[in-house]
């Protein structure tokens, strides 16, 4: 059906976000309105379910956004080493990098096992 590559975006780092493309947009501007099309165009594919009468599903919807988050957090310290990983810094009220991630490792595993629980 739809095969996704991500070959393209592995040369995308801070210091490519300013070159700009043949369509004159920087990089930057170019992720950004892909990204906006992406949520926009969402909204358009909700409007056609619900015009075909196919329900909404919200457990998908949360689980999609759990799985953005997830990404989003795992962005902001994938470039750490485990030195930085574990300095205690006072910005994250003392926390390490390594104590958040931890912390949060931990409250999706007492979700899972809340929902196996569940069963």
């Amino acid at each position: 059906m739809f095969n996704q590559t991500t070959l393209y975006t592995q040369e995308i780092n801070d210091l490519t976000l300013d070159i700009k493309l043949s369509s004159k947009q920087s990089v930057r501007t170019a992720l950004q309105n892909l990204i906006s099309e992406y949520h926009g165009t969402r909204e358009q594919l909700l409007w056609t379910k619900w015009g075909q009468g196919i329900p909404r599903s919200e457990s998908k919807s949360l689980i999609a956004d759990l799985s953005a988050a997830r990404i989003e957090f795992i962005s902001y310290f994938s470039d750490m080493n485990d030195n930085q990983l574990e300095q205690n810094v006072a910005p994250a009220e003392g926390e390490s990098a390594e104590n958040l991630i931890n912390k949060m490792l931990s409250l999706e595993k007492q979700l899972l096992s809340l929902l196996k629980e569940n069963k």
